[in-house]
């Protein structure tokens, strides 16, 4: 006979739903700063206490090698945003800049510094979305956003505004048309 009250101890792990689309009020859990793929991309993922409902996507930033001057703006503003005053989030760049120039060197020293500043578990807004069947996650402040696909598309003309509006029909048959070709 099957103990299933046993069974259900030792199998239920109590896995929670990613939360639906919306924007949401979380702790910020731990990051964990590691490379990714084989171009040797530096990935920086966020993670965010789970709620008595939901679990969070993760956000990802990246921490990049080839734009030395974004990645020093965009970590003094996510570190700001995760709570260290502006001069103290600049020391802290610094210090972290200040290594020796390898990748393990700044990751490590990144990953010290954030794992210092997430110890209080700093409480962010995030904006959670589908994309596809994957659920995703941002930081909702415009300073630090990543972009995502809907961001990036241009924004849809209005019907009214089309420039066509007032045009007259073409005529497509080609015995009708004097083209060079």
């Amino acid at each position: 006979m099957i103990d299933w009250d046993k069974l259900e101890a030792e199998q239920d792990k109590g896995f929670k739903e990613y939360a639906p689309e919306g924007r949401y009020t979380v702790k910020v859990e731990k990051v964990d700063i590691h490379i990714v793929g084989t171009n040797g991309s530096i990935a920086q993922d966020f993670f965010f206490e789970e709620s008595n409902e939901y679990k969070f996507p993760k956000a990802t930033h990246w921490l990049s090698t080839k734009n030395v001057g974004w990645r020093q703006w965009h970590n003094l503003n996510l570190m700001m945003l995760l709570g260290a005053p502006k001069d103290a989030a600049k020391k802290a760049v610094e210090a972290c800049e200040a290594k020796d120039g390898n990748k393990a060197s700044l990751i490590n020293a990144y990953q010290a510094t954030y794992d210092r500043l997430l110890a209080k578990k700093p409480e962010v807004e995030i904006d959670v979305w589908q994309d596809g069947k994957y659920s995703r996650g941002e930081f909702a402040s415009p300073k630090v956003r990543m972009s995502r696909k809907e961001d990036t598309k241009p924004a849809a003309a209005d019907a009214t505004d089309s420039i066509l509006d007032d045009a007259e029909e073409l005529a497509l048959d080609k015995e009708e048309l004097e083209l060079p070709f």
